[in-house]
């Protein structure tokens, strides 16, 4: 029936109220913050994958293309199209803000080791270019992704975090995730890298 009454006696009502005093915490996070230093992280921890991956073809005398052409299933894009990407979304994209559209690359990805470093070299090499200042000027900006039909509008930070940081992340996540399925000796914090920890 009706609700149930408790059988003990309660006694928190007698107990004295216990007031705890909190103070209020903020922290603001800039745009830059928000992407360029984590990206980095992993643009490194990719190129890392990509020395084992190297290492482990001419150790086990396997042909280059095992590796840069491997599949995690047959309808997914092979590593080296992953490690093309980890490019594409992170470099690609703030120069895709510079001009205002992003358009995904048709391009084929590189066919060979060289080509890999060179997409995650170029990668570092234009992120650590990028400044504070400029990143706090993208705020704001309007931007649009298009590809054939398909228009998307977004203000340039919305397209940074939205949109191309989890593209990055899926990429890298993804040439961990084929490596891993082959069986290379790898784990979390082959993918993590290095943190940046707080200084002593």
């Amino acid at each position: 029936g009706g609700s149930a009454c408790p059988r003990r006696q309660r006694t928190e009502a007698a107990r004295p109220a216990l007031t705890i005093n909190r103070k209020t915490m903020s922290m603001t996070i800039s745009l830059y913050d928000a992407v360029i230093p984590s990206q980095l992280q992993i643009i490194a921890s990719v190129r890392k994958l990509v020395d084992k991956a190297k290492a482990h073809c001419e150790s086990e005398g396997m042909a280059p293309e095992e590796i840069i052409g491997a599949r995690l299933i047959e309808d997914m894009q092979p590593f080296s199209y992953q490690v093309k990407c980890c490019r594409e979304h992170s470099l690609g994209a703030i120069e895709a803000v510079r001009e205002g559209v992003f358009t995904p690359s048709l391009a084929a990805p590189p066919s060979d080791w060289a080509g890999l470093y060179e997409k995650l070299d170029e990668a570092k090499a234009g992120m650590e270019a990028v400044s504070e200042e400029e990143m706090e000027g993208f705020v704001g900006q309007h931007m649009e992704f298009r590809f054939k039909d398909t228009v998307m509008p977004f203000t340039a930070e919305n397209f940074l975090l939205s949109f191309a940081q989890p593209n990055f992340y899926f990429h890298a996540t993804t040439a961990y995730d084929l490596l891993r399925e082959r069986g290379f000796k790898i784990g979390k914090l082959d993918f993590i890298g290095m943190p940046r920890m707080k200084s002593a």
